[in-house]
């Protein structure tokens, strides 16, 4: 199950930013996490439960984003969600495509003691 080692690591992280920034505690973790990742949700929650005692994120919430696979075609440039395993264009039906998003794993943000989430609502773009 790699996502006791993903864990640790964003754990390991997360706790090196709250001491930079003096914060005590974190409330939340907002993740981004591509459908095609490979990452098990589940997985990576009932980790994170268990890796966070003890930690600055003991009693934080983890929080996921599920980022849709969207593809753009080379030949025409149509963007639009693959609708099965094997990817082409829905319109030219090219198999020479870019993968947009989907694949990500990312810290979207980091709520520390000290702030509220409308506080982070209001100034994200």
């Amino acid at each position: 199950m790699h996502e006791v080692s993903l864990m640790t690591n964003l754990l390991e992280i997360v706790e090196r930013i709250a001491g930079k920034e003096g914060a005590e505690s974190i409330k939340v973790i907002h993740l981004r996490i591509g459908e095609m990742a490979g990452v098990n949700i589940d997985a990576l929650s009932f980790a994170f439960d268990v890796l966070s005692k003890g930690t600055k994120t003991e009693g934080g919430k983890l929080e996921f984003e599920r980022v849709p696979l969207r593809i753009r075609c080379k030949e025409c440039g149509l963007e639009s969600r693959p609708k099965g395993l094997i990817f082409y264009c829905d319109r030219c039906s090219s198999p020479d495509i870019e993968i947009l998003s989907g694949r990500e794993m990312e810290v979207d943000y980091i709520l520390l003691d000290d702030e509220d989430e409308e506080d982070h609502e209001k100034s994200a773009p």
